[in-house]
Protein backbone atom coordinates (compact mmCIF):
# COMPACT_ATOMS: atom_id res chain seq x y z
CA UNK A 1 0.00 0.00 0.00
CA UNK A 2 1.03 3.39 -0.56
CA UNK A 3 0.79 6.38 1.33
CA UNK A 4 -0.92 8.99 -0.80
CA UNK A 5 -1.67 11.98 2.15
CA UNK A 6 1.10 15.14 1.69
CA UNK A 7 1.85 17.74 3.51
CA UNK A 8 -0.63 19.89 0.52
CA UNK A 9 -3.40 17.82 1.92
CA UNK A 10 -5.89 18.10 4.37
CA UNK A 11 -6.88 14.84 3.51
CA UNK A 12 -5.14 11.97 5.21
CA UNK A 13 -5.50 8.75 2.69
CA UNK A 14 -3.22 6.21 1.55
CA UNK A 15 -3.98 4.98 -2.33
CA UNK A 16 -3.93 0.87 -3.57
CA UNK A 17 -3.72 -0.04 -7.39
CA UNK A 18 -6.53 -2.68 -6.72
CA UNK A 19 -9.34 -3.96 -5.02
CA UNK A 20 -10.76 -7.97 -5.39
CA UNK A 21 -12.91 -6.52 -8.09
CA UNK A 22 -9.82 -4.62 -10.52
CA UNK A 23 -10.66 -1.26 -9.16
CA UNK A 24 -8.48 1.16 -7.86
CA UNK A 25 -9.03 1.53 -4.19
CA UNK A 26 -7.96 4.80 -1.68
CA UNK A 27 -8.40 3.71 2.23
CA UNK A 28 -9.77 7.24 3.88
CA UNK A 29 -8.73 7.91 7.73
CA UNK A 30 -11.60 9.81 7.80
CA UNK A 31 -14.89 8.03 6.54
CA UNK A 32 -16.69 10.97 6.38
CA UNK A 33 -15.15 10.98 2.62
CA UNK A 34 -16.03 7.64 1.48
CA UNK A 35 -19.31 9.66 0.80
CA UNK A 36 -17.53 11.23 -2.34
CA UNK A 37 -19.77 11.01 -5.54
CA UNK A 38 -16.36 11.22 -7.88
CA UNK A 39 -12.98 11.31 -7.67
CA UNK A 40 -11.45 13.51 -10.38
CA UNK A 41 -8.11 12.21 -11.73
CA UNK A 42 -5.66 14.60 -13.68
CA UNK A 43 -3.60 12.09 -16.09
CA UNK A 44 -0.53 14.92 -16.41
CA UNK A 45 -0.16 15.33 -12.59
CA UNK A 46 -1.48 12.63 -11.10
CA UNK A 47 -3.36 14.40 -8.91
CA UNK A 48 -6.24 13.15 -6.99
CA UNK A 49 -9.12 15.18 -6.32
CA UNK A 50 -12.90 13.78 -3.99
CA UNK A 51 -16.06 15.51 -4.89
CA UNK A 52 -17.92 15.97 -1.78
CA UNK A 53 -20.80 18.10 -1.26
CA UNK A 54 -20.04 20.26 -4.17
CA UNK A 55 -16.48 20.78 -3.03
CA UNK A 56 -13.80 19.37 -5.06
CA UNK A 57 -11.47 18.71 -2.36
CA UNK A 58 -7.68 17.49 -3.08
CA UNK A 59 -6.83 14.48 -1.91
CA UNK A 60 -2.59 13.98 -3.18
CA UNK A 61 -0.76 12.76 -5.59
CA UNK A 62 -1.51 9.07 -6.81
CA UNK A 63 1.83 7.03 -7.35
CA UNK A 64 3.43 6.09 -10.67
CA UNK A 65 3.30 2.57 -9.98
CA UNK A 66 -0.83 2.78 -10.11
CA UNK A 67 -1.61 5.56 -11.84
CA UNK A 68 -2.35 3.25 -14.86
CA UNK A 69 -5.00 1.57 -13.25
CA UNK A 70 -6.86 4.90 -11.71
CA UNK A 71 -7.08 6.27 -15.52
CA UNK A 72 -7.96 2.78 -17.40
CA UNK A 73 -10.85 1.92 -14.50
CA UNK A 74 -14.48 3.73 -14.37
CA UNK A 75 -15.13 2.61 -11.26
CA UNK A 76 -13.33 3.04 -7.68
CA UNK A 77 -13.31 1.79 -4.32
CA UNK A 78 -13.46 4.13 -0.92
CA UNK A 79 -12.71 2.33 2.23
CA UNK A 80 -12.11 3.52 5.97
CA UNK A 81 -12.85 2.06 9.20
CA UNK A 82 -16.03 3.62 10.95
CA UNK A 83 -16.06 5.08 14.19
CA UNK A 84 -18.31 2.35 15.62
CA UNK A 85 -15.80 -0.64 14.56
CA UNK A 86 -17.49 -1.25 11.21
CA UNK A 87 -15.86 -1.19 7.83
CA UNK A 88 -17.00 0.59 5.19
CA UNK A 89 -17.18 0.39 1.26
CA UNK A 90 -18.75 2.34 -0.88
CA UNK A 91 -18.01 2.87 -4.72
CA UNK A 92 -17.26 6.06 -6.80
CA UNK A 93 -16.68 7.05 -10.37
CA UNK A 94 -13.93 8.22 -11.52
CA UNK A 95 -13.60 11.26 -14.16
CA UNK A 96 -10.10 11.35 -15.85
CA UNK A 97 -9.00 14.80 -16.41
Amino acid sequence: MHDGSLVDSGVSASFKGRDGGGNPCIRFHDPAYVRTETILFDVKTRAAYAVLHENEIFIGYVPEDIAQSFSSNEDITLEADHYNGNHVYMKAKIAVL
